[in-house]
């Protein structure tokens, strides 16, 4: 497909992100700010992507609208953007590229059944795209034919399947492993701060876990998307049961991210703003001490 008009909800982190890069390669982006942050109402105009004001515009305006939001407001949003659409009996394409587990895409497409939309399932891995960077968008569904027109544009686009939720459990599976991993990482250096062994730990990290701890040393960030990903990690221990596993490994990195979006600097710093230059020592410093406060 060409020439078509991409809207997105929200232009926040990545999705400001992505909207700009679309733009860069001559795709049309609208979206609608009425009710966002004042945050991402200046990430949206940073990017260059058109405010149409109400989700009533969106929808008649765009072709393919792309949902990129926090996990807890992506089923909501469906249900809202699926009765207006069923209001205006627009033929649309919905993409949800939310981290959320394939069971709740799965019962969220049902919002779509009887409206002239086809749903598609999309799932983000990798972090907000760049002139030299491209996350990939994996896409699963009968129909995903929109979104795939996208690939190359400022994004890579990747089909795995024609069954809705196999695009949600791939990135499920996927920040399992890695945002996952950086919760443990958290939980293990705190540990070791507040029991008097971090140095020795880091030492023995340095001789025997190199690439691990130069992992850990660019977790400088974590604290100002900690908060987006309690939902996450709350979304991918539900998958890990319905697969008939534990989901309570992630049900704990969502407690360890919660912690941590409570810290001063995770209240205080932004992607924009955060201390770049701030050491892991310094970083877990400030997690260990508000554990014991």
């Amino acid at each position: 497909m060409d020439n078509i008009t991409v809207g997105i909800i929200s232009p926040g982190d990545m999705g400001h992100a992505v909207g700009a890069q679309l733009i860069n390669n001559n795709v049309n982006v609208i979206t609608s700010l009425e009710g966002r942050s004042e945050r991402t109402k200046s990430l949206a105009k940073y990017a260059k992507i058109q405010d149409v004001g109400t989700l009533t515009n969106l929808v008649e305006n765009s072709d393919l609208i792309l949902s990129i939001l926090v996990p807890s407001q992506a089923v909501p949003f469906a249900k809202t953007i699926s009765e207006t659409i069923k209001s205006l009996d627009k033929s649309i394409y919905f993409a949800d590229c939310n981290a959320i587990a394939p069971q709740t895409t799965q019962k969220m497409s049902e919002n779509f059944q009887n409206t002239p939309a086809i749903f598609i399932d999309g799932g983000i891995i990798g972090g907000p795209p760049s002139e030299n960077y491209q996350p990939v968008f994996y896409t699963s569904g009968p129909d995903t034919t929109p979104l795939e027109s996208l690939n190359g544009k400022g994004i890579k686009v990747s089909n795995i399947g024609s069954e809705i939720g196999q695009a949600s459990a791939i990135k499920m599976c996927y920040a399992g492993m890695t945002k996952g991993t950086i919760a443990l990482n958290i939980s293990v250096l705190s540990t070791a701060k507040i029991l008097g062994v971090y140095d020795s730990l880091i030492a023995e990290f340095s001789k025997s876990q190199s690439e691990m701890l130069k992992r850990m040393n660019g977790m400088s960030e974590v604290h100002t998307k900690s908060n987006r990903w309690i939902g996450e990690m709350l979304e991918i221990s539900s998958t890990f049961a319905s697969a008939n596993l534990s989901g309570m490994f992630h049900k704990a990195a969502a407690d360890t991210y919660d912690f941590v979006s409570k810290t001063e600097i995770a209240l205080n710093e932004t992607p924009e703003n955060y201390k770049e230059d701030r050491s892991l020592e310094e970083l877990i410093d400030i997690f260990s001490k508000y554990l014991q406060e």
